[in-house]
């Protein structure tokens, strides 16, 4: 056992927090296999014991991104809107559509994701289904990312230190902080995202930890169903923004963190019950993102443009005010042909091979 673990561990026992740079090197030392697994089983049940704090997760945070297999595109300002997952609220999956359909209102967007954590259908799964391919090799999703303005970014594929970790995690069977650090550790280097979290009072501290890595506006986010108060202590509900209750928003943006509570009003759109999006299978998704992105009207619609209206706020440097344009931008490419065509280049540019080295 490496000292720094030994250390860590001694801390966590007295349930003291462990500094940025402690919780990096921690971070390494189970990436470059110099764990076991009863070693990493005992860190990850120390932290989730205590309660991670952003020292915590950002120092993580920063070193998977040092292992990461980067994405180099050359544009700027990327938008990303993977979430935790875990909510074990089984819904059509929102963040996947409204990647694509933001992608098709100009904003260019680094998509990460994976296969599902706690229902049968993740981003991942969604897009296989579609026919995106999950092995798209990193020069060609830059080359996406540069001219299409879209890439899925593929977490196994591209994480492969946080292997080391699996057979613990799985054990363990509890989430752990590996689940919040799936969102903060985009290949492509994203500094505008979307966030849904699984437990409300996970938000704060996700926003600051994107905060200190850089981001430039990030909005994090957990929805409530309908009569519950949105706080942080409030019964939880969904990852994603709620299209029948209140949402509660921690923003990082220009320097400072700030709390809104938020719904879909705010955006000019009707409330719709939460059980109308229930749908646990990837055909089922697939089938509904593409009956969606042919214009059809419904709650599959109204929670990806309330969704996208957040992502297009995220995205830019506008205010709150500016969520109705933003819903009706998104209902725009829904409608008009656009979010279906970008759905189409993306499963097509997705199975592109990697140039020959020298090339």
């Amino acid at each position: 056992m490496s000292d720094v673990v030994r250390e860590a561990l001694a801390r966590l026992r007295r349930r003291e927090d462990l500094d940025a740079t402690t919780m990096a090197a921690v971070m390494r030392a189970i990436m470059e296999e110099r764990c076991d697994a009863a070693q990493i089983g005992a860190l990850l049940m120390g932290l989730a014991a205590k309660g991670e704090c952003v020292d915590e997760i950002v120092g993580a945070a920063r070193a998977l991104r040092e292992a990461v297999v980067p994405v180099r595109s050359t544009r700027r300002e990327l938008l990303d809107t993977c979430g935790t997952g875990g909510s074990g609220v089984a819904r059509v999956n929102v963040s996947t559509a409204v990647a694509i359909a933001v992608s098709a209102c100009g904003v260019p967007v680094a998509k990460h994701g994976n296969r599902a954590a706690s229902s049968s259908s993740g981003s991942a799964d969604v897009l296989e289904r579609l026919g995106v391919s999950l092995q798209t090799p990193p020069e060609v999703s830059a080359a996406m990312l540069d001219e299409l303005g879209l890439a899925f970014l593929f977490a196994p594929a591209l994480h492969p230190a946080m292997r080391h970790a699996a057979g613990p995690r799985r054990q363990l069977g509890f989430r752990t902080l590996f689940n919040l650090l799936g969102p903060l550790c985009n290949p492509a280097g994203a500094t505008r995202q979307l966030l849904g979290v699984y437990d409300p009072a996970r938000c704060r501290d996700l926003a600051a930890a994107l905060g200190e890595l850089g981001s430039t506006r990030a909005l994090v986010v957990h929805g409530f169903f309908a009569g519950v108060t949105a706080d942080a202590d409030a019964p939880p509900g969904i990852d994603d923004a709620s299209t029948e209750g209140e949402t509660l928003v921690w923003q990082w943006h220009r320097g400072a963190l700030s709390r809104h509570v938020v719904g879909p009003a705010d955006a000019g759109l009707p409330t719709v019950p939460i059980a109308e999006l229930v749908d646990d299978h990837p055909l089922g998704n697939a089938h509904a993102l593409l009956q969606l992105f042919d214009g059809a009207p419904g709650a599959y619609r109204t929670a990806v443009q309330w969704s996208g209206a957040l992502a297009l706020l995220a995205a830019g440097d506008g205010d709150w005010a500016d969520l109705p344009g933003h819903a009706a931008a998104i209902g725009a490419v829904l409608d008009d042909g656009r979010a279906r065509s970008r759905l189409a280049d993306l499963v097509s540019r997705s199975h592109d091979s990697a140039p020959e080295s020298g090339a």
